[in-house]
């Protein structure tokens, strides 16, 4: 086998288990709103914590930073699930 093929089912391995965690958070997060747990505001807050900390993160690349801070925003625009 090819290193280049080892690295794509490397790289597709990697992708659906950012699925899976993703899924099982957005579960979380659900529930949680569900139960009254914890509230939209509060999640909101989360997020926003979760981009300030990857924007300060000097051991992430520039393209590691840009998907993290793409998915958190996108998920302040739509919201909890």
């Amino acid at each position: 086998m090819s290193k280049m093929k080892d690295l794509e089912r490397s790289i597709e391995v990697i992708a659906g288990q950012i699925t899976a965690q993703q899924m099982i958070m957005e579960g979380v997060i659900v529930e949680a709103l569900r139960k009254n747990a914890i509230d939209e505001a509060q999640i909101m807050a989360l997020l926003t914590q979760g981009m300030d900390v990857f924007e300060n993160n000097k051991n992430m690349t520039k393209s590691e930073t840009f998907g993290a801070l793409g998915t958190l925003t996108v998920r302040l625009r739509r919201g909890p699930s």
